[in-house]
This record gives C-alpha cells, sequence and structure tokens, in this order.
C-alpha cells in the first residue's frame, strides 16, 4: 500500500508539503511558507525567525510535520518560498533533493540543510524501494520539476507548479519523458489546481513580453517604475531589455531582486546591461534615489508586486526615501494579484494610492506560471494515473480540477480525491 498525506496546501495558496509513504518509509516533497498570512501578521515575508515554531504552526504559516514519521527523504520541487521557504523551520535532517539550481535557492533559507542536488535525466536512490527523478517543465522560476517517485509500488508523480509553455526562453517542457512515465504504472498523480478552472490554455511568457514592449513604448516621459517577481528569471531579463531598448538606465532596488539574479546570473539566465545597477540594502536604497536627476533617463525595477508593506514600491509610496511619484510617472505592474484575499486587497491599496498620486498605471502585464484548463488536461493524458489527488489550492480550486478528471472519466471517490490539510489515503 503507498499512503499519500496532505500536510499543507490543501486548504489555501501555500505552505506546500506533501508525504508519501511506503512501508515504514517516508517522503516529504516540497516545504513551504503561506507567504500571506505571514504578511497579515508581520507585513515582512522574510520574518520567520521571529516566531517560534508553535506560533508559526498556529499561524497557519508553516506545514505540520509532527506526524510524519520515519522520513528518509526531502525532495522540493523548484524555489518558490511557498514550496522551500520553511526549511529553516522545520529543519528537515534527511537528505534535500532538488535540482542544482534550487538547492542554491535553498542553501541560503537553510545553510544547515544535506542538500543533494540532481540535473535532470539522473535518478536518486532515497532507499532499495524508492528512488526520486526530475522532469524538466516551465513555470515562473528556473529549474521547476515534475517529481516522480519511483517505488516498489508504481510511480507517484507531483506536478506542482507547472505551466505548459513551448516558447520559454529559458525552460523546456521534457514531453517525451513524460509521455514515457505515463506508459509505466503511475499509482497517483498530485497536480496543482490554481488555474484550473479558468478556461483554454495559459499563454506563454512571450505573450508577456509583448505585453510589455507595447507599454515600454507608449510611455514618453517621466520615470518608468516596474515590479514583478524576484524570481521570475525570463520577466527580470524581459524588463531590463526593454530599459535598454528605451536608452534608460536600470536600476534594480531590494534584497530579494539582488539574490535571485545573482544566482540566475551564476547559471548564466541572465545578462545584466552594462550601465545596470543594483541597490539591496535599506541604506544603499536611500542613496539610489539621490542618483536620479531627469526622471526621463531612469527606469526602476523594485519590489512589491503583490503591495507588501515593506517592499521598495510600498516605501516610495509611503515617501519613506527622498522621492515622491509625480504625475507623468508610469507604473508597470508586471504580476498579477495571489489569489488570495490580503494579497488581493494589499495590491488595491498600491494602485489606489499611486492612481491618487496622478500616476499612470499599467495593471496585467503579466501572463501565469500556472497552468489552465486544457494544460491539465494534456498532462492528464500524457501521465494516465490510476489515481488523481488536486493539490495547492483551497477547495473552489480543486473542486475545478476533480470536474476536470470526471470529464476524462475519472470517478470522484473512487480514483479523484479531495483531501485537506493532515487527511491523507491508501492506495
Amino acid at each position: 500500500m503507498t499512503k499519500i498525506t496532505a500536510v499543507g496546501g490543501y486548504e489555501a495558496v501555500g505552505r506546500n508539503m506533501t508525504s508519501v509513504t511506503v512501508g515504514k518509509e517516508t517522503v516529504a516533497i516540497d516545504n513551504g511558507i503561506r507567504l500571506d498570512t505571514l504578511q497579515m501578521y508581520d507585513g515582512d515575508t522574510n520574518a520567520l525567525k521571529k516566531y517560534n515554531d508553535e506560533d508559526l504552526l498556529r499561524m497557519e504559516v508553516v506545514p505540520d510535520i509532527r506526524k510524519l514519521k520515519n522520513i528518509s527523504a526531502q525532495i522540493i520541487s523548484h524555489g518558490h518560498l511557498d514550496h522551500i521557504g520553511a526549511l529553516p523551520v522545520t529543519e528537515p535532517k534527511s537528505p534535500i533533493i532538488t535540482t542544482h539550481y534550487s538547492a542554491e535557492i535553498g542553501k541560503r533559507e537553510y545553510p544547515d540543510g544535506n542538500f543533494y542536488s540532481l540535473g535532470y535525466g539522473e535518478r536518486f536512490e532515497i532507499s532499495p524501494h524508492i528512488s526520486v527523478e526530475f522532469i524538466e517543465i516551465t513555470h515562473s522560476i528556473p529549474y521547476t520539476s515534475v517529481v516522480v517517485l519511483h517505488t516498489n509500488e508504481g510511480d507517484v508523480v507531483y506536478a506542482s507548479d507547472f505551466k505548459l509553455d513551448d516558447y520559454s526562453s529559458i525552460a523546456k517542457t521534457d514531453y517525451n519523458k513524460l509521455r514515457e512515465i505515463g506508459k509505466g504504472n503511475v499509482k497517483a498523480l498530485i497536480v496543482e489546481s490554481t488555474r484550473a478552472g479558468e478556461t483554454g490554455k495559459t499563454p506563454s511568457e512571450s505573450i508577456a513580453k509583448e505585453k510589455l514592449k507595447d507599454v515600454v513604448n507608449s510611455i514618453e516621459e517621466g520615470l518608468i517604475v516596474a515590479t514583478t517577481f524576484s524570481t521570475h528569471i525570463e520577466r527580470i531579463q524581459a524588463i531590463l531589455d526593454e530599459a535598454e531598448k528605451a536608452g534608460r538606465i536600470p536600476i534594480v532596488l531590494g534584497r530579494s531582486l539582488f539574490k535571485q539574479i545573482e544566482i540566475s546570473e551564476r547559471f548564466g539566465l541572465l545578462d545584466m546591461p552594462p550601465d545596470a545597477k543594483i541597490f539591496a540594502t535599506p541604506k544603499v536604497i536611500r542613496r539610489a534615489f539621490k542618483e536620479i536627476k531627469n526622471r526621463n533617463d531612469y527606469f526602476l525595477l523594485v519590489t512589491g508586486h503583490q503591495g507588501e508593506p515593506r517592499s521598495v514600491i510600498s516605501k516610495m509610496i509611503r515617501g519613506e526615501y527622498q522621492f515622491k511619484f509625480e504625475k507623468n510617472d508610469s507604473v508597470i505592474l508586471c504580476a498579477n494579484a495571489i489569489p488570495t484575499p490580503i494579497n488581493i486587497a494589499s495590491r488595491y491599496i498600491i494602485e489606489t494610492k499611486l492612481r491618487s498620486f496622478g500616476v499612470r498605471v499599467f495593471d496585467d502585464v503579466h501572463v501565469s506560471g500556472h497552468a489552465s484548463k486544457e494544460d491539465h488536461r494534456r498532462m492528464l493524458r500524457m501521465i494516465k494515473p490510476d489515481h488523481v489527488i488536486p493539490c495547492h489550492g483551497g477547495i473552489n480550486m480543486r473542486g475545478n480540477y476533480a470536474a476536470l478528471a470526471i470529464e476524462e472519466g475519472y470517478e470522484f471517490n473512487k480514483n479523484i480525491h479531495l483531501l485537506n490539510n493532515g487527511t491523507g489515503i491508501e492506495i
């Protein structure tokens, strides 16, 4: 028997973790934080160290691993904080297995971790009965993987998060490998459900690049400020490229952007323009604003796409730097609000304040990194699992995936399973 337990991420977006138990061995997949909840309590997504473990569990910021026994390995599918950010809290002592890129992110979060990193096409033998491999897939961060657990009872496939983007410039979905896995014995597919209710196919990142180009070309004067996910390296490259084409000096402001750019440059994924400048800490960020003389000459990339209170753009709005937004300035929001009430409200606040200053706000210069309905249908048909377990979302999101699976011939409560945090099934 194989037991699959929903540890976190099955009632809301965030703090993702699923465990798979075969015999007496348990493998934990992902170990993330719930960013919006942490932000609600503290306003700072880097505030984990301010709270003890019990507080973080009570606040529903980290997954509750207290009932998991005999954890043989901790697997990380990719480097987003809602999948990797709880490592310094849960402090796994077992091997932490991920890609080379995600391991670099993980080591910064949890330097005491026992990391083992794999390339695509390699396997890690966790025990005589369980091994793991990673299959390349596209998302909004480099080196995102579909995790395949090979066990003596069959394969368990974990696909959270992904999209199917055939035009990405930094990643490529390995369709051949996914189809190969689907020809085997896949007992279960554990799959994200964030946009499973959205009809059609999620557009390629190339569409976001064209949106951005169109917006930048329409701006003739004033300071340009853009914000996006610090981990979205392909989007960051597009922003820097457009700044350069516009003849503006790119200035990057924020610690999280600095960290991710540093890693991506080391892996050869990002080319910084020669005149670009990066300022990470609050002290040097204040100094950066003193350098801005003629606003028409600069293009700022800053943190704060979700309206986080301590982000650079929020501090700019509040006047905490020697800076004031002016009527001819433009703000380009290259990320949509993450679909949680706190993020939606925070984003609404910053957009309303910007418009009150007379700033031109360009919203939705973005495409999602998550699969829509037809991407999910394609994945389901490639993997051909015996059982389907939607994850990464509230009941509405996971219910949408269940409806899709029913269209594909699966049956609710027979081989479609809607779990809640702390519950599990044996198959």
